[in-house]
């Protein structure tokens, strides 16, 4: 049997009638419904938002709709009149109820319902004993046949009500109805042959679930869905209609039987990038390119070009003795840092496996391992001053045979890895979001990929030694490139120093400088004794032991501060990122940007100083009245890497325009920023 066109078929004729707006004070009646407008009786503050309440009671047997509407209907709509200054926040729906007239289902409310909306007055200003605001109410209202009204309703508001228990038990009910975000609860979605699969992997016990799409026709209403409970994960499985189109980016509503949180919330708000197997399979070719040309950049990146310098040097020196030896080394830094890119994303794919919200750039969200990599490049600094050779991590830049040169290459592939870390390079990003989104195998070949691409200008060099000629030729100046290669070293050592503070607060002072006061008594010493041969075992032991005891001590003592501890600070006009403010700001009516950031984020440093510092777009902020929020992941934070998830995305710097209309998508930026990139998205 065809399908009826889902849309004003039903009602259609009814619109053709002359029918008269309601001019009733605050409540307007109707025999179908009767629609009042409620203040919650709270006091107002100047510039701080205060919510009202647009109440709607059906006659039994008849019911409106909500947000998405479903197969047919209209949502209620309002415009506002209020006072000079007053903004207006967008209508916000509690949960529904599934209408179903076969073949056609609705979402809306067959009972009493309210919906809210934030009133927010202008800053600063005195505010009257009493305010007066109007609403133009449009409904539809639906039984066998559908009625559309309107009304125009008047509503006088006291700056100071009196206590109103009963109205206020209204509100606070109704925003249990309300969709609730809970950051610790992370989602996954999937499209498996005719149903979408959600998987929840920390849920708590809520029973059955019922799932409501924000927008789109693409739910099966009419077969059940499944929820099925193992002992740490919750999955619903979606019925879907055939050959239905399925959004990349799924949003809704998951409505269990008991609530979600503390509050009592039984909605959850969802929007979680869709993993469908043929669509990642499809564009797995698009997906490795990406990865290849991120970790191609890599190479340019501050902490790593002064290694791969030095390594393509080195190559120089040993090509003209061996260019066996040559191939050698260049084979063996590819493996050492294929196989600890692959051993790096093996962790996060088994600590995901296990419930963990963890994203990319997890390893320096935590203090012990800042430290360690403080270490290490303050160590390869004074190395490349001369003070010690450290010939294995350095390939023998020294005297090391070419024939066990190969130990020094892999050993300087796994070091290149570990310092590329903080530096997320465009491209780089986009790829491994989606790296995480694929099986297992699809993310270790993502992986594969961005090794090939980093471990490739050493390939080069060392498999076609032809290209060694458009090198400089060994000699003296090389000693003073080391040291000049030292300075961005230093640079880099700073500004872990830096991280570790904005993780550990003031307490992380006291044990890196004693750290690196020992680790540089020890090095001395250790190169004291490497400049006398045989090298004398006690010198050794004594410079080997300070250098342990100044790596390990530390990361005892180094703990991440709590938020109330730690030193966060935002320029002026910044606010800290929550998705409570989110929800706040644009139910103000403000356009909101996320800037989602991290201390330990070149990338995201960079383009703080040539973008969001710019007085021109700064200025573009505040002439648009857009809201700028900072999510800091500096600090391992669960709720930071479920937004960054929901919006397809596994690592900083991140960029996320919302406007404040519902139907609107939100707008991601490219990770590297220009000041024009910027302007262009603020503008439109």
């Amino acid at each position: 049997m065809p399908r009826p066109t889902p849309t004003f078929l039903r009602w259609l004729p009814c619109l053709l009638l002359l029918q008269a707006s309601l001019w009733a004070g605050s409540v307007a009646k109707t025999p179908q419904v009767t629609v009042d407008l409620l203040a919650e009786p709270v006091h107002i503050q100047s510039g701080k938002p205060t919510t009202l309440g647009l109440r709607l009671r059906p006659t039994p047997g008849w019911h409106i709709y909500w947000s998405n509407p479903g197969d047919s209907g209209l949502p209620p709509s309002v415009t506002w009149k209020l006072p000079p200054g007053w903004t207006a926040g967008e209508l916000q729906f509690p949960f529904p109820e599934k209408i179903l007239v076969p073949p056609l289902v609705s979402y809306g409310y067959e009972q009493e319902t309210v919906l809210l909306v934030q009133l927010t007055p202008p800053h600063g200003q005195p505010l009257p004993p009493k305010i007066q605001v109007q609403a133009s109410i449009e409904w539809l209202v639906c039984k066998e046949t559908c009625l559309p009204g309107s009304a125009t309703l008047d509503l006088i508001i006291p700056t100071a009500p009196k206590e109103n228990i009963d109205l206020q038990k209204l509100f606070d009910e109704i925003r249990r109805e309300m969709p609730a975000c809970v950051p610790e609860i992370s989602i996954q979605a999937k499209q498996s042959g005719n149903f979408l699969e959600l998987t929840l992997p920390n849920s708590p016990e809520v029973g059955d679930l019922s799932f409501f799409p924000t927008e789109g026709d693409y739910v099966d209403e009419f077969q059940p869905a499944k929820t099925e409970k193992t002992s740490n994960q919750l999955v619903i499985n979606v019925p879907l209609k055939p050959k239905a189109k399925v959004p990349d980016t799924l949003s809704g509503l998951l409505v269990a039987e008991k609530p979600w949180d503390t509050s009592g919330h039984r909605a959850l708000a969802i929007s979680v990038a869709l993993n469908s197997p043929s669509t990642s399979t499809s564009r797995l070719p698009e997906i490795l390119l990406f990865a290849f040309l991120g970790g191609l950049i890599l190479n340019v990146m501050p902490c790593v070009f002064p290694i791969l310098s030095l390594k393509a040097l080195h190559l120089v020196q040993i090509s003209s003795e061996s260019r066996s030896a040559a191939r050698r080394e260049g084979v063996a830094f590819g493996s050492g840092v294929l196989l600890s890119l692959l051993a790096l994303a093996g962790l996060l794919i088994i600590l995901r496996a296990s419930g963990q919200a963890l994203g990319w750039g997890f390893q320096l969200q935590s203090p012990p391992v800042v430290w360690l990599l403080l270490a290490l490049l303050y160590a390869l600094s004074l190395n490349l001053l001369g003070v010690f050779e450290f010939q294995v991590l350095l390939s023998g830049l020294a005297n090391q045979s070419p024939r066990h040169g190969w130990t020094g290459a892999f050993a300087s592939g796994l070091l290149a890895v570990a310092v590329a870390s903080p530096c997320t390079a465009p491209f780089m990003g986009v790829a491994l979001a989606a790296a995480f989104a694929l099986p297992a195998l699809g993310t270790l070949l993502v992986f594969s990929s961005l090794a090939f691409g980093f471990a490739l200008p050493v390939l080069l060099f060392s498999l076609f030694p032809a290209l060694l000629k458009f090198l400089p030729k060994p000699g003296a100046w090389m000693n003073t490139f080391k040291k000049v290669l030292s300075l961005p070293m230093f640079a880099a050592v700073l500004w872990l120093g830096w991280v570790a503070f904005r993780l550990s607060g003031t307490t992380a002072m006291l044990p890196i400088l004693l750290g690196l006061f020992f680790l540089t008594l020890g090095l001395i010493v250790y190169g004291k004794a490497q400049q006398s041969f045989p090298p004398p075992p006690a010198l050794r032991s004594i410079g080997f032991a300070l250098i342990l005891l100044s790596s390990i001590t530390p990361s005892f003592f180094l703990k991440t501060a709590e938020s109330s501890t730690a030193t966060t600070s935002h320029p002026l006009g910044r606010l800290p990122w929550s998705e409570e403010e989110v929800s706040r700001q644009l139910a103000a009516g403000r356009t909101v940007f996320i800037d989602f950031t991290a201390a330990w984020c070149l990338t995201c440093q960079v383009n703080e100083r040539i973008t969001l510092s710019q007085p021109s777009v700064q200025a573009a902020f505040r002439d648009k009245n857009i809201a700028f929020l900072v999510a800091d992941w500096t600090r391992r934070d669960p709720a930071i890497t479920a937004a960054l998830q929901k919006y397809g995305r596994e690592g900083v710097p991140t960029y996320v325009l919302l406007r404040p209309s519902p139907n609107t998508p939100p707008q991601l930026l490219p990770e590297i920023i220009t000041p024009s990139i910027g302007l262009e998205a603020l503008s439109r």
